[in-house]
């Protein structure tokens, strides 16, 4: 054979390159699958948990707050349980990592 590489074999190599930590990591066994599908599992059932507490809290706003509030407390609970979701997937990736490095 001539030494000729088929594109694939090409492209493999160019994302060798490109991402070289990528090659560098170490395969998971099978109780790290488990975990980390476990991990993922219960932070997606807390996020779903706060976003319909969130809803709830949202239909009742107009038997707690002024009609002309109604907007504005919408907003800050709607942003609340965006910083309440951006942390829990933090905590969720910090705790899938750390399966990852042991």
């Amino acid at each position: 054979m001539s030494g000729l590489k088929s594109s694939w074999e090409l492209s493999l190599e160019r994302s060798d390159n490109l991402v070289p930590e990528l090659k560098s990591k170490k395969k998971l066994t099978k109780k790290q699958k488990d975990q980390i599908a476990e991990i993922r599992k219960d932070y997606t059932a807390q996020i779903a948990d706060h976003d319909v507490t969130m809803q709830d809290k949202v239909r009742k706003l107009s038997d707690r707050v002024p009609p002309e509030e109604i907007a504005g407390a919408k907003m800050k609970l709607e942003a609340q349980f965006r910083d309440d979701k951006q942390s829990l997937e933090e905590e969720m990736e910090k705790e899938i990592e750390s399966i990852r490095n042991s």
